[in-house]
């Protein structure tokens, strides 16, 4: 996955500009992302990457950079 696939997950699931989604992007305070939200989220990077992932393990990012440079460590995993 790359950092332009993650914005384009981010920008069509909160309604807005790719190019707004920046690693400095809060998904809380810049998105308004909820718990529900993360779920979601957690689905859609889990179908990008070819693995699931739980909304538990996403709980600690706060910023779109925090999410990215957890996507970069599973993806090392794999």
């Amino acid at each position: 996955m790359t950092f332009e696939d993650l914005q384009e997950i981010l920008a069509e699931q909160f309604s807005c500009d790719p190019e707004d989604v920046t690693e400095d992007t809060d998904l809380l305070e810049d998105l308004g992302a909820d718990e529900l939200d993360l779920t979601e989220l957690a689905w859609n990077i889990g179908e990008g990457i070819g693995e699931e992932i739980s909304d538990e393990e996403l709980q600690p990012c706060r910023t779109v950079g925090d999410v990215w440079q957890f996507i970069q460590e599973r993806e090392q995993d794999l």
